[in-house]
């Protein structure tokens, strides 16, 4: 299992308690979270549901229980409640305490009624157990209202929930063993860090030919995946989140510019903007500041994939499915060092907070000056720029770093602080000795 040692140590903790838990984890489809439980618990007992009548659910959620019993397959478990007495027997009589109910959501989507029934048997019968009850599922929306939200009736009885996050980068490496680091970085921006994702880029030795195999050709899953999954979350209206993704992940990253060009009216975009936060399908930045920020925050596509697929796939679909995915490929790879950049940013990032242990970090802007990160942690002041160029990183660049720190400080009134200094760079550097302020990161250490 790549990269998931920590959330496996997490649940195999709280099967040990000796006490019962009831434990919610959730994250965006293919993520890898039946595969995470599979893995930590393999004699769980699984119960994964679908859309089927509930006469269907419980009958197919009966048949392991009638195996485990050792009762004859012609005894009929007709309702939620015969079912619950027949899972309590199961887990009184066998070893096994660990069940797993996968793709959770979709019970009490299509039987209401069947949270408070659950709510009744673990009040009086299952929270008095030695057991580890999973509820696990992919609409994160639904998973909150149902499991995490004060009206849920299950509010409160939680014992622990874990929102399951795509892998970091340096998890990545197994996957795409043939590639560059470059290629990686470049796969990586197309896939994130989703398991399923980067399975399908591996065994390649070059980005674009998995690009063009996996993602650019007729039936592939990649094609049509980020349509689905916003479909997942927001049945009722896509078509107005699709015209504000495609906005956002074309550059336009200010409220009023995004509602401009998705044609959503101004007084309208919170409300969406707020649903697609909550869900973490986008998030919301203001720039770094040691106060109370003050200027219009930005809004960015926080999933790697759905960013690529709302700006090169949703529209491209057609040029797809009539094979002309060699024609998509040589537009798409003239425009990948601008999308990838953003990637190779959060990468930095990500790898700033890891290995430089700063408590906040952020990025910062102020009219025409960007500084790509910066991190405080006491008195500990850090500033970053992050080069995605074919050119090394030189004395240009580290000087121009210098100039806009000292616009911030002088700006925020930053004084007796110690600060120092990140170069990231895709491509090395030229004449610039690290210091103990200034501190030089390649791709190679990114990558370990």
């Amino acid at each position: 299992m790549i990269g998931r040692e920590t959330e496996r140590s997490w649940f195999l903790k709280r099967s040990q308690s000796g006490k019962a838990e009831l434990v919610v984890l959730y994250g965006r489809r293919r993520v890898g979270k039946t595969f995470l439980l599979e893995n930590t618990f393999p004699d769980a007992l699984f119960l994964t549901a679908d859309l089927a009548e509930t006469p269907v659910l419980i009958g197919r959620f009966s048949e392991p229980l009638k195996n485990r019993l050792n009762l004859p397959a012609g005894i009929e478990v007709s309702n939620w409640d015969d079912f619950f007495s027949l899972l309590e027997r199961s887990l009184t009589e066998k070893s096994t305490r660990l069940v797993v109910w996968d793709e959770f959501q979709y019970i009490p989507q299509r039987d209401p009624s069947f949270l408070s029934v659950f709510q009744r048997w673990w009040d009086t019968v299952f929270s008095r157990m030695p057991v580890l009850f999973v509820l696990c599922g992919s609409m994160i929306g639904m998973m909150e209202r149902i499991a995490l939200l004060e009206k849920s009736p299950l509010y409160g009885r939680r014992t622990g929930q874990y929102h399951l996050q795509p892998l970091e980068f340096s998890a990545t490496i197994p996957f795409l063993k043939e590639m560059s680091l470059i290629d990686r970085v470049l796969t990586w921006s197309v896939t994130g860090g989703v398991p399923l994702y980067l399975k399908q880029f591996s065994g390649y030795s070059q980005f674009k030919d998995a690009l063009l195999e996996k993602v650019l050709s007729p039936g592939e899953f990649l094609v049509e995946e980020g349509r689905s999954l916003v479909l997942e979350e927001f049945k009722k209206d896509p078509t107005t989140f699709f015209a504000i993704l495609q906005t956002i992940a074309s550059g336009r990253t200010r409220a009023a510019e995004v509602a401009q060009l998705s044609g959503v009216p101004h007084q309208n975009l919170p409300v969406y903007l707020r649903k697609l936060l909550n869900l973490g399908l986008v998030k919301k930045e203001h720039p770094f500041s040691l106060g109370t920020p003050k200027k219009t925050p930005l809004y960015f596509i926080d999933d790697e994939y759905l960013r690529f697929y709302f700006r090169f796939l949703m529209n491209a679909k057609d040029l797809i499915y009539r094979e002309r995915g060699r024609e998509l490929l040589a537009g798409i790879l003239g425009k990948m060092s601008l999308h990838t950049s953003m990637t190779f940013e959060k990468i930095c990032r990500s790898w700033f907070i890891r290995s430089a242990s700063f408590d906040r970090v952020g990025r910062w802007w102020d009219k025409n000056e960007e500084i790509d990160i910066i991190g405080q942690k006491g008195d500990r002041l850090a500033f970053a720029e992050c080069k995605w160029t074919n050119q090394p990183v030189g004395g240009a660049i580290y000087r121009g770093l210098l100039r806009k720190a000292d616009i911030f400080q002088q700006a925020s009134r930053a004084e007796n602080l110690r600060v120092e200094y990140y170069l990231f760079s895709r491509s090395g550097f030229a004449g610039l000795p690290p210091t103990d302020d200034l501190h030089l990161v390649d791709i190679d250490e990114l990558a370990k």
